[in-house]
């Protein structure tokens, strides 16, 4: 296997100073001492570093920036903290700079001082991501743009109609016979595609569906009322919760509604967060790999800002998201 290449972060914490403060050494920008100079570029050659060309590009010729944009009430779901941080990460390796971007109004037009835009579980109806894909400058976007798919430089997508079936599989071969779900709504790719393969599983399975939409980040009363809908049958005797933030607010309508979840009723959750493990019991989830997809998108970006995206249409990057089975979904035998 063959050694991993050192970083720009690398060089900086084998230094003792900041990537920031790493960067300008190596490009002999002003902003640093001779002596933290002569020290970066020591650990340079130690470390065998080799200057990222399409970052360096981007620092000399550009702004050195990209614009991420996150969809509103992204701050309270964990999946969009972590994709940040995936961003931020692969940035920092080089060199780059990430500003968070508001949302802007119909007629607002993007901040001016970035070289390209990521973007994640975002539409065309949304004023800022229409003027990001009207800008000119590239758009790597995280999951399809609803409605504009073509428009965007590159996108990097999981595979929700394969995850979707595998996840609704796993529960019927625990026995569950009438899956409820709790689904976004439909003003993304991502929920688009997820209620289609639940739609599409419970057809060629002769079973009718049974959904209830609540919010793309939704209220725990919110969550709690449509649990509380869909467990009102009492044929349900497995129940998925789409939206990020629905599973501890589910339990709590199980548990009122009478349910034990494990036994009469299992439990999934579609995105998984850190709160799954500590919850009794432990609820079954898709593990996205939200920082590696955030990275894998900002490579992109720096691909096409360099010329090396290639072909004339999007380039679309598949990911494959992995079921995290816990106790919720397995079915355990009453006392």
């Amino acid at each position: 296997m063959a050694a991993r290449k050192a970083t720009l972060r690398d060089v900086a914490a084998a230094a003792g100073v900041s990537t920031a403060a790493a960067s300008f050494a190596l490009r002999g920008k002003e902003g640093v001492s001779p002596e933290t100079r002569a020290r970066v570029l020591e650990v340079a050659r130690e470390l065998s570093y080799e200057v990222n060309l399409p970052a360096r590009s981007l620092r000399t010729s550009r702004y050195g920036a990209i614009g991420l944009h996150l969809p509103e009430g992204a701050s309270r779901a964990t999946y969009y903290t972590e994709f940040a941080f995936g961003v931020v990460d692969a940035a920092e390796e080089r060199g780059l700079s990430v500003i968070l971007l508001p949302h802007l109004d119909a007629g607002q037009h993007p901040i001016a001082f970035v070289d390209g835009f990521i973007v994640v579980d975002a539409t065309a109806s949304d004023p800022g991501v229409r003027a990001m894909l009207a800008d000119g400058r590239p758009v790597v976007s995280g999951e399809h743009v609803e409605s504009a798919e073509r428009a965007v430089t590159a996108s990097v997508v999981s595979d929700h109609d394969a995850a979707m079936h595998r996840l609704l599989d796993h529960l019927a071969a625990q026995g569950a016979a009438r899956i409820g779900v709790l689904l976004p709504p439909e003003t993304t790719a991502w929920g688009r595609q997820v209620a289609s393969a639940y739609a599409a599983w419970s057809a060629s399975h002769g079973r009718d569906p049974v959904a209830v939409r609540i919010g793309f980040v939704p209220t725990v009363a919110e969550v709690e009322a449509a649990a509380d809908a869909v467990l009102s049958d009492p044929v349900v005797d497995a129940l998925v919760v789409v939206p990020s933030g629905s599973a501890a607010p589910a339990l709590s309508a199980a548990l009122r509604a009478g349910r034990v979840v494990g036994e009469d009723l299992l439990l999934a959750a579609y995105v998984d967060e850190p709160v799954h493990t500590l919850l009794s019991p432990a609820v079954t989830a898709f593990d996205l790999n939200a920082r590696e997809f955030g990275g894998e998108c900002l490579r992109l970006l720096v691909e096409a800002l360099a010329g090396d995206a290639g072909g004339s249409g999007p380039v679309i990057r598949m990911t494959v998201p992995s079921l995290v089975v816990r106790e919720s979904s397995t079915r355990r035998a009453r006392p």
